[in-house]
């Protein structure tokens, strides 16, 4: 019994479904069979004095890549097209009640929308899907596509960056008189209902509006446009922490220059080490921007800034060996004018203590041993003294000729140690100087660079609207 139940069941269905198959059979003959005289090359104008009116709307699916140096961005899309055919309409109640099929895009008549600012050569949709006709006489065409589409990469406050792109829809041999732009679903904006965000860029805004375009020659025909904008800004984690704070510390590492004695060879060694990872990040950078000359990158300028200010640790720091090395090698004296400035005055200012100077004390000490009296003394004979006494001061004026040599030898080699020390004072003043002069400078040049960047601290989150999904709100902008 339930057998025969399943059974008749399952032939009602068989039955239901063939005779669908049929009256959509039929209505494929008599839309597009040989008596209709239907042809898709032919633009569905049912009076010629008004243009066709096409609702066009475009769903961001994901920002796939963006190539900064051929300036091409690569986008996933969603077409959507919806106009009036008026030779597709018919009475479902003759074709039980059959208020929709699904056709080729080849067999009606489509709009030819080509991107103009494409790059890559493909300005259609990727792949042709099914087109969805009622019986009132809409036509429905939903294409997903991928576009290569060229943009103007500013990349002046890189990795800071923010960049408006636009995707130019338009037919390619249609006037305004014959085709008319209007809003699918969501007026004046891109449809984001299906976005998938980006890892490396932040959609801030998606704006899009309906321009009219007059030629500028004979016959002074006008074309409408559907522009799409994209706002997207960089995110900037990756490159803060594997570009910008590493730049930043070899930076500050230039200070512990100034930790190393002034007379030490190993600061060369240093300088040019950091020298050369300066130059390794200017490549790195040149290799991600686009070659342009039309604007320097705000890293670059910063990167060339600290180049600089190492070029100028590593003259001070030859100036420094010179001074330590060569002046004393030759025993120039300091001139006058230097001491005052570098010995006396400079110090002061710059948290030093100023050189010890025992000279004097040492000279006069000096100059009472060999003092002239004390020896014209010791060579007049004293009779009340004894033999020992006379004896011994006799020894004693045999040697002081070795004593005068020997009391000037030491005076000598005063003079050119307080020469030596005097030197190696002032090359430690440089290097003071410097230090203050990199920290000041470096300081102020790294936050004017940030200063410029605009809206450097405002956090983006990727713009997700909500778009009017409802099939009945077309909207025509007249």
């Amino acid at each position: 019994m339930f057998c025969q139940i399943y059974f008749l069941i399952f032939n009602c269905i068989i039955i239901k479904i063939n005779g669908v198959n049929i009256q959509e059979e039929n209505l494929m003959n008599m839309l597009f069979g040989r008596q209709s005289q239907y042809n898709a090359l032919i633009t569905p104008i049912y009076n010629l004095s008004e243009p066709l009116d096409v609702y066009f709307g475009l769903t961001l699916a994901q920002i796939i890549n963006v190539y900064e140096k051929e300036q091409i961005i690569k986008v996933n899309v969603w077409l959507q097209l919806r106009w009036y055919d008026y030779q597709m309409k018919w009475n479902p109640d003759r074709f039980g009640r059959l208020d929709s099929i699904r056709v080729s895009p080849e067999l009606v008549w489509t709009p030819d929308l080509v991107l103009f600012n494409n790059g890559d050569g493909n300005y259609e949709a990727s792949y042709k899907s099914n087109a969805v006709i009622t019986s009132d006489g809409y036509i429905q065409w939903i294409p997903p596509a991928i576009y290569k589409l060229t943009c103007t990469i500013n990349v002046q406050y890189f990795p800071f960056d923010e960049q408006r792109c636009e995707l130019r829809f338009g037919t390619s041999g249609g006037s305004a008189t014959q085709v008319r732009f209007g809003w699918y679903a969501t007026p004046n904006s891109m449809e984001l209902s299906d976005y998938v965000p980006s890892g490396i860029w932040t959609l801030i805004d998606a704006p899009a509006e309906i321009r009219t375009i007059q030629s500028s020659e004979s016959p002074y025909e006008t074309r409408s446009e559907m522009v799409f904008f994209m706002i997207i800004r960089r995110k900037s984690l990756f490159y803060t922490v594997n570009l910008i704070l590493p730049t930043m510390m070899i930076s500050l590492l230039s200070i512990t220059l100034f930790c190393l004695p002034s007379d030490a060879a190993e600061k060369m060694m240093l300088c040019t080490s950091i020298l050369v990872a300066l130059v390794f990040f200017m490549l790195l950078i040149s290799k991600i921007l686009p070659s342009t000359s039309l604007s320097i990158p705000l890293i670059s300028k910063y990167l060339m800034f600290t180049f600089i200010m190492n070029l100028l640790t590593v003259f001070l720091s030859v100036l420094s060996l010179y001074l330590n090395h060569h002046r004393t090698s030759i025993l120039t004296p300091v001139p006058y004018w230097m001491k005052i400035i570098f010995i006396h005055a400079l110090p002061t200012c710059l948290f030093l203590n100023k050189p010890y100077e025992n000279s004097h004390s040492n000279r006069k000490r000096i100059s009472s041993i060999n003092s002239p009296i004390l020896l014209r003394k010791m060579k007049i004979p004293q009779p009340d003294l004894p033999n020992e006494i006379n004896y011994l001061i006799e020894q004693f004026l045999e040697i002081s000729n070795d004593i005068k040599y020997l009391s000037k030898k030491i005076q000598g080699d005063t003079e050119e140690m307080k020469i030596f020390n005097d030197w190696k004072y002032i090359s430690l003043v440089l290097d003071r100087i410097h230090l203050f002069l990199f920290l000041i400078v470096t300081f102020i040049g790294t936050i004017s660079m940030l200063l410029q960047v605009p809206k450097l601290f405002e956090v983006h989150q990727d713009s997700l609207l909500t778009p009017q999904t409802t099939t009945s709100s077309y909207s025509l902008n007249k």
